[in-house]
């Protein structure tokens, strides 16, 4: 009983904060990332990041993505692939260099520094998703790059941490990261075999039941097969949340009831608990001592992506104000980025003395990404 106490007042004070934010003209995720702080361990400290929040959480950011797959062009995703590959591609090296010399500068230690880099090598999507959506810019040609080079960027921040995980720890084999290979394979084939069979009959099948909502319920079961499976293969349960809702809206009997349905099922629960969660963990214990490595961190953080993931936008034919666009949409760290640094702190690659540092630093970087992707937007609008 007492989460549901705690659920009622983080959605009451969610309509609250984003009514604020959206009267100030500032996108309400980060009124909602900011909540997430002060509720959290770092200052009132009346939300704990208990399973029950934990999970909300984890059904909000599948459902987050799921409706952007619904809201994506799988030809224009086809289209952008390469520039999407490229853009992943340098929005990964950039960061790297820069926070692998920043750490080594303040004197960490060459393996934590390693370490560090992959961490904000991470992009988390969902909040350029929500700021994107917001601002009818999702199914633009920028967003459509942005949702590309997201996906990319998770499989390589994922085959990073595998393998730097591996060779830090001394627990590398050729055979893991072969296993880990043929595990994607073999989720390809499945999404490949969803994509053109199942998943059509199965929105058809929905067409004919005598229930309540049945397509919509259909699709949701989609989403969180695929969600589960491509957490299995070692992948992240959103980008299997993307590819079923690509999948779907793909779908012959596709309707966009099914997305308002989700939208609203989402956006009244679930997604707000996501943006909160963020914050929850957030402790200031060792803020004064590296206040000046924290801001360096998310200096280099917000640049690393910025002018990364921008300069491979370039290179890909973007002029200069697309190029803005997809770079600052690629900026967002989010729970991709505390995702890889607890894996790191559980096999003890990122130290007790760093780990707040870094969860501040990557806090900060974003709350700070919303505001340049809608500067971005306001300069080159559709």
């Amino acid at each position: 009983m007492e989460f549901l106490t705690l659920l009622a007042l983080m959605l009451f004070l969610t309509l609250v904060v984003s009514h604020i934010f959206n009267k100030i003209n500032i996108p309400a995720v980060v009124g909602q990332l900011i909540l997430g702080v002060i509720l959290g361990k770092g200052v009132l400290n009346i939300v704990k990041p208990t399973h029950e929040v934990e999970l909300f959480a984890d059904i909000g950011v599948i459902l987050l993505m799921f409706l952007a797959g619904l809201e994506s062009d799988l030809k224009l995703l086809r289209k952008h692939l390469l520039p999407s590959i490229n853009v992943a591609i340098f929005g990964v090296i950039l960061p790297v260099a820069l926070t692998l010399i920043t750490a080594l500068i303040f004197g960490i230690n060459l393996k934590e520094s390693i370490f560090m880099s992959v961490v904000f090598a991470a992009t988390s999507v969902s909040i350029s998703v929500e700021v994107l959506k917001s601002l009818n810019y999702l199914s633009s040609t920028s967003g459509t790059v942005i949702l590309g080079a997201a996906v990319a960027d998770d499989i390589l921040a994922i085959s990073i941490l595998s393998v730097m995980s591996g060779t830090l720890t001394g627990d590398f084999s050729i055979n893991k990261i072969l296993m880990l290979l043929g595990l994607w394979l073999v989720f390809a084939i499945i999404v490949v075999v969803f994509y053109k069979w199942v998943i059509p009959d199965l929105m058809k099948l929905s067409e004919y039941l005598e229930a309540t909502h049945a397509p919509t319920i259909f699709a949701l079961v989609i989403c969180f097969i695929m969600a589960y499976l491509a957490d299995k293969v070692q992948l992240d349960s959103v980008l299997g949340a993307f590819i079923a809702g690509i999948a779907v809206s793909n779908a012959k009997d596709f309707n966009e009831k099914i997305s308002r349905n989700v939208e609203m099922i989402g956006y009244a629960v679930f997604i707000p608990i996501f943006f909160i969660s963020i914050g929850l963990n957030l402790e200031f214990t060792n803020f004064f001592r590296d206040f000046w490595l924290i801001v360096i961190f998310t200096i280099t953080g917000v640049i690393g992506k910025l002018f990364g993931a921008g300069f491979g936008a370039k290179i890909s034919g973007f002029d200069l104000k697309d190029s803005y666009v997809i770079g600052s949409g690629m900026i967002s760290r989010g729970e991709m980025a505390l995702i890889v640094a607890q894996v790191g702190y559980s096999v003890h690659l990122l130290s007790e003395e760093y780990y707040s540092t870094v969860i501040i630093s990557v806090i900060l970087i974003t709350i700070i990404a919303p505001f340049f992707l809608k500067h971005s937007i306001s300069k080159n609008p559709l």
